[in-house]
C-alpha cells in the first residue's frame, strides 16, 4: 500500500478555488495557475512590486498505513540580489494578494505542516494520520518579493525546487 500525491493549487477569494496537479510555481502580477500566465504578467521589479501570493499543496489519494513529518522546503530563497521568496505554512486561505505577505524567508531546512481529512488544507490538521483515501497537507503560502536593491528588470529567476517530504509506512 502506497499513497499517490499531486500538487494543488488554491486561487480565487480565501484561495478555495481548487486546481489539481500543478507542476509548477510560476510567480506572476494575477492570480492563476496557469503557469503561462507570469509571460504576460511580470512583476514589474523596478517599482518593487512582489507576485501574487501562492497557495499550493500535497494532495494525496490511495490507502496507507500511516503518514506523518510534513514538511516543505526550497532549495534556496535568495534567486537573485534584491529579490527574496517568502513563505509560511498556512491553516487559512486569504485571497491573493501582491501586497506584501510578511512571511519571513521561505525555509531551506523545512516547514512542519499537519495533515487535514476535510475537502481542502486548510484546518489544524494533525501531524499524523492513519486514514486513507483523500487527504490534504496544509497549505504553503509563498511570494517573491522585490527589495529596493534589486536592479534587474523582468524576466526569468534561476529555478528554485520547493520541497515536500514525510514519513509513509
Amino acid at each position: 500500500m502506497a499513497s499517490t500525491q499531486s500538487y494543488s493549487e488554491f486561487n480565487g477569494a480565501t484561495a478555495a478555488t481548487e486546481t489539481v496537479t500543478v507542476t509548477a510555481c510560476n510567480w506572476k502580477r494575477t492570480d492563476s495557475a496557469t503557469q503561462a500566465d507570469y509571460t504576460t504578467n511580470p512583476i514589474n521589479s523596478t517599482n518593487n512590486e512582489n507576485s501574487m501570493t501562492k497557495y499550493q499543496c500535497i494532495k494525496y489519494a490511495g490507502t496507507w498505513n500511516s503518514l506523518s513529518a510534513l514538511t516543505y522546503k526550497i532549495d534556496n530563497n535568495a534567486p537573485a540580489t534584491g529579490l527574496s521568496i517568502v513563505g509560511a505554512v498556512v491553516t487559512a486561505g486569504t485571497t491573493p494578494a501582491t501586497t506584501a505577505s510578511g512571511d519571513a524567508a521561505l525555509s531551506t531546512t523545512g516547514l512542519a505542516a499537519n495533515f487535514n481529512t476535510s475537502t481542502s488544507p486548510y484546518g489544524a490538521g494533525t501531524t499524523s494520520t492513519t486514514a486513507s483515501g483523500t487527504m490534504y497537507a496544509n497549505a504553503l503560502r509563498s511570494q517573491l518579493q522585490t527589495l529596493a536593491s534589486y536592479a534587474g528588470g523582468p524576466g526569468d529567476i534561476v529555478s528554485r525546487t520547493i520541497t515536500a517530504t514525510w514519513t509513509e509506512s
